[in-house]
C-alpha cells in the first residue's frame, strides 16, 4: 500500500475508500476489459442492476438478519429500506421471478456485472485488500437441472483458469465452505502471497491445493507432505442449488408438471483486489511489478536532460519519432508513455521508472548521439543497446504471441 501511494495510485480519503488516480484508474480498465473478455468467453451476457437493492429481498433470504453487521443501510423518504448491496443473488432471483414464465429450454442464462460493491468492514486494513467500497465481477447461472449447473460451473472455472494464465498469476482452486451463501459447495480462488491473510497447503508432487486446516500438512490426492503458502483470496464459486430461487419464487417450466425452482449458481472476482492481490505478489519493497497485461504503461520513453548535449543532439522531435515507431507495435498502440519532465536526470527518471514498474524502459542516453541513435532498451530487467527499427523489431517478436482469454 507505501508504494501505491508514493506512486501516486491511490488517495485514502477516510478508512475503508479511496479514490484511484489516473495511472491506477488505467490499470484497473485494463483488468475490468480481460475479466469481461474471459467471462462472456463461456457465454456470460452483461446487464447492470441498481446499487440499491430493497432490504426486503435480503429480509426473504434470511440474509438481511445473519448479515446485517456488514450492510451499509439507509431508508428514503418514504422509509422505505435499502442496503448498498455486496452481492446480487437476491436481485437475479427476483430477476427471474419478474421474467417467469422460463422454459427449461431457455436455460441455462449466465448473467455478470462489474460495478462497485460495499461492505461495512468492521477493521478496513491493507489498503485495497479490504476496503469497504470495491470493484467486482459477479456473474450468476440459472439451470434447470444440477447436472447443467454442474457443466456451467465447469465453464466459468475453465474462464478463471484463463484470465490467471492471461496474467501470469498461480492462483489455487481450493474447496471451501459456502457459509451464508449457502448452497451445495464452493471453490475459493486463492494467490499465493507472503502478504495474504489465508493459508493454504499445496503439493509440490502433484499441485493439490486444499485450505489448511487441522487435520495435518499432507496432501489428501497422494498422501505427501504439502507446502504451506500464504495467500490472498481473489474470487468465489459457488453453486447455490434453489436457496434463493425458493424464497422469491424464481421457477422454470419443465418439459411437463409444475413449474420448479431454478438452480442457481453465483461466481465473483475482486477486481480492486486482485489488482492489489496481484501488486503484493510479485512486487518487491521498492518497486512495483505488474502482470505485464495490466501495467498502467507497457512502456516509457526517457528523453535525454534538458540542455544536455544528448538534449542538443536528440530533443523532443527525435524523442517523439521514437514514441511513433513504438506505437506502430499493434499491442503497444496508445499504450506508450513518454516521460517529459527533462529537466530531472535521466538517472533520476530512470529510478522513478522502475519504481512505477513500467515493463519496458527506453533511455536516450549517451549513444542517442550516435549515426544512427541508439537506445537505452530494459525488457524484464535486462538491458540492452539497439535502434529504433531493431527496437520494434524485438516487441513485434515479443507481443506476437500474447495469450488472451479465448
Amino acid at each position: 500500500m507505501v508504494l501505491l501511494l508514493e506512486c501516486g495510485l491511490v488517495r485514502p480519503t477516510t478508512s475503508g475508500f479511496f479514490t484511484l488516480l489516473p495511472l491506477a484508474r488505467r490499470a484497473l480498465d485494463k483488468l475490468e476489459n480481460l475479466i469481461k473478455t474471459c467471462i462472456e468467453s463461456s457465454g456470460a451476457q452483461r446487464l447492470s442492476l441498481p446499487a440499491l437493492t430493497s432490504a426486503g429481498l435480503w429480509a426473504k433470504t434470511g440474509r438481511l438478519e445473519n448479515a446485517a453487521a456488514e450492510l451499509l443501510t439507509l431508508e428514503d423518504r418514504h422509509n422505505k429500506k435499502y442496503l448498498l448491496a455486496p452481492t446480487y443473488e437476491e436481485a437475479i432471483a427476483e430477476l427471474l421471478s419478474d421474467l417467469k414464465p422460463i422454459s427449461y429450454k431457455q436455460l441455462p442464462i449466465i448473467l455478470y456485472q462489474i460495478s462497485n460493491k460495499y461492505r461495512d468492514e468492521l477493521r478496513p486494513k491493507h489498503g485495497l485488500l479490504r476496503a469497504r467500497e470495491f470493484s467486482m465481477l459477479d456473474a450468476y447461472g440459472a439451470h434447470a437441472s444440477s447436472d447443467c449447473a454442474l457443466q456451467v460451473y465447469g465453464r466459468m472455472a475453465t474462464a478463471y483458469e484463463h484470465l490467471f494464465r492471461a496474467l501470469h498469476l498461480k492462483v489455487h482452486k481450493v474447496e471451501a465452505p459456502s457459509g451464508d451463501m449457502g448452497g451445495s459447495f464452493s471453490h475459493e480462488w486463492q494467490l499465493a502471497a507472503t502478504s495474504g491473510e489465508d493459508q493454504i497447503k499445496v503439493c509440490p508432487s502433484c499441485s493439490h491445493a486444499a485450505l489448511l486446516n487441522d487435520e495435518g500438512t499432507r496432501c489428501q490426492s497422494c498422501g505427501k507432505d504439502a507446502e504451506i503458502l500464504q495467500s490472498i483470496e481473489v474470487g468465489h464459486t459457488f453453486i447455490l442449488g434453489t436457496k434463493y430461487s425458493e424464497a422469491l419464487e424464481a421457477t422454470y417450466c419443465p418439459p411437463s408438471g409444475p413449474p420448479l425452482p431454478i438452480i442457481m449458481s453465483c461466481y465473483g472476482i475482486g477486481i480492486t483486489r486482485l489488482l492489489a492481490a496481484s501488486l503484493e505478489a510479485l512486487s518487491t519493497e521498492k518497486a512495483l511489478r505488474w502482470p505485464k497485461a495490466i501495467a498502467p504503461y507497457s512502456a516509457i520513453i526517457i528523453g535525454p536532460k534538458e540542455g544536455s548535449k544528448e538534449w542538443n543532439d536528440h530533443g523532443m522531435d527525435q524523442v517523439k519519432l521514437v514514441y511513433d515507431a513504438l506505437n506502430s507495435v499493434p499491442a503497444l498502440r496508445s499504450d506508450v508513455l513518454v516521460d517529459d519532465r527533462h529537466g530531472l536526470t535521466i538517472g533520476k527518471r530512470l529510478l522513478m521508472a522502475d519504481k512505477m514498474g513500467y515493463p519496458i524502459v527506453i533511455a536516450c542516453g549517451k549513444e542517442s548521439s550516435s549515426n544512427p541513435p541508439r537506445y537505452e532498451v530494459t525488457i524484464d530487467g535486462a538491458t540492452q543497446l539497439c535502434t529504433a527499427q531493431e527496437l520494434v523489431q524485438i516487441l513485434s517478436d515479443k507481443y506476437a504471441h500474447l495469450e488472451y482469454c479465448t
